[in-house]
């Protein structure tokens, strides 16, 4: 992974500035994990295409098409060899944050596996 991405995702994820969604990469006002480093990603240039369904009363986003896992054009920017990254124990970064594990674990699997 890209370092000086990876540090500014371990950030975003500590920094309480995104509240935790799940079961999609964002929802209304609530982030996956992974939908953090979309965002981060558009915040640094990168050109991804995104819009919105209104589901059960809140906007689903999409990043290039994608609801639930990385779109490609961020997968490639961070430098990440998967979608969906896991964090080096099995476990896929989405899985952990739809079992509610929350971001802070998350930025301290990050810092320490990928």
């Amino acid at each position: 992974m890209n370092p000086i991405v990876k540090q500014k995702w371990i950030a975003a994820l500590r920094s309480g500035e995104y509240k935790q969604g799940k079961e999609a990469l964002r929802r209304g006002e609530k982030f996956c994990c992974l939908g953090v480093l979309c965002v981060l990603a558009i915040k640094s240039g990168v050109e991804v295409n995104v819009s919105s369904t209104r589901i059960d009363g809140a906007d689903k986003y999409q990043f290039d098409g994608e609801g639930w896992f990385l779109p490609k054009v961020v997968q490639e920017w961070a430098e990440l060899d998967s979608d969906n990254p896991s964090d080096g124990l099995g476990n896929t970064l989405s899985n952990l944050n739809d079992n509610n594990v929350p971001f802070t674990q998350i930025a301290d699997l990050i810092e320490e596996h990928l």
